[in-house]
């Protein structure tokens, strides 16, 4: 896929993913039970589709199954962290730093995978990184009540970086659904093992919180996730959890209108150098 055609697409899978934040914020669940219901959805509505619409059940390889079931504790854990964040933090803090993975895998690629990128790309990183720190010093104060829930964002974006350097390993040779119906299925036991502990139950049964659910399975899930995953085929993990730094600008402006959230000048400053950073990397990225 050429750079023309794979740039509206991971775009579409940005605008279907910066809704999930508000959601989240508006449903009533906790953070745990909207991650597990999140998944277990998605994971049973990619299954049912496999059922229903492929000829033939392809399944991973062992050692792919491996790295697909590190990689779904890995993005339960991520949601697990980024929905609690959600709940007690703002939401332009929460999703700027719930989206600081390109800086975790470029680093790991740098160290482990020896790869080499264009100067020009570690210029859009700089931008971005600055767009960050334009709104981490609105909102971010150590001794705030938000600093929990930048502290879950902060470990978010690891997991998430983690898991998407694995995933382009494992989509080299799988098919995305192959892979995603696994991996959200992991997932989701993953959180259901870990709230367990703490959660008294998961069933879940008013109406408006069901469709939210549904709602996060369908379009930040399978609609959102899996074209980033569908891309990982075409261009680096670094490339692909870049796009995603541009989520805070479109979540911020949607819980200005529902949730009444300020945009603050650094707010909207910092947006728009995160957008500038996510061009010049798209634009220059190398396959």
């Amino acid at each position: 896929m050429n750079k023309s055609k794979i740039i509206p697409l991971l775009s579409l899978g940005l605008l279907s993913v910066s809704l999930s934040p508000i959601m989240a914020k508006y449903l009533s669940s906790s953070a745990t039970i909207i991650a597990f219901w999140r998944m277990f959805l998605a994971s049973l509505l990619l299954w049912f589709y496999s059922l229903i619409f492929r000829k033939k059940l392809n399944t991973l390889s062992k050692e792919n199954k491996i790295r697909t079931f590190v990689a779904g504790i890995l993005l339960g854990l991520h949601f697990m962290l980024f929905y609690q964040a959600v709940k007690i933090t703002t939401i332009s803090n929460a999703t700027f730093l719930g989206t600081l993975a390109p800086f975790f895998t470029l680093l790991i690629e740098l160290i482990f995978y020896k790869r080499k990128y264009n100067k020009i790309i570690y210029l859009g990183m700089i931008v971005a990184l600055m767009g960050t720190v334009f709104v981490l010093l609105d909102d971010f104060d150590l001794s705030s009540k938000y600093t929990l829930g930048n502290f879950y964002a902060l470990l978010c974006s690891l997991c998430i970086g983690l898991s998407l350097l694995i995933a382009e390993r494992v989509r080299n040779n799988e098919g995305t659904i192959e892979y995603t119906r696994m991996l959200y299925g992991v997932a989701a036991l993953t959180i259901f093992s870990i709230g367990s502990f703490y959660t008294d139950s998961f069933i879940i049964l008013e109406n408006t919180e069901i469709l939210g659910f549904i709602f996060l399975a369908v379009f930040p899930t399978i609609l959102g996730h899996n074209i980033f995953y569908y891309s990982l085929k075409f261009t680096t993990p670094t490339i692909v959890s870049s796009v995603p730094l541009g989520e805070p600008i479109f979540a911020s402006i949607i819980a200005f209108f529902l949730f009444h959230e300020i945009i603050t000048t650094n707010v909207a400053l910092g947006g728009l150098l995160c957008i500038c950073g996510i061009y010049i990397i798209l634009k220059n990225r190398s396959a």
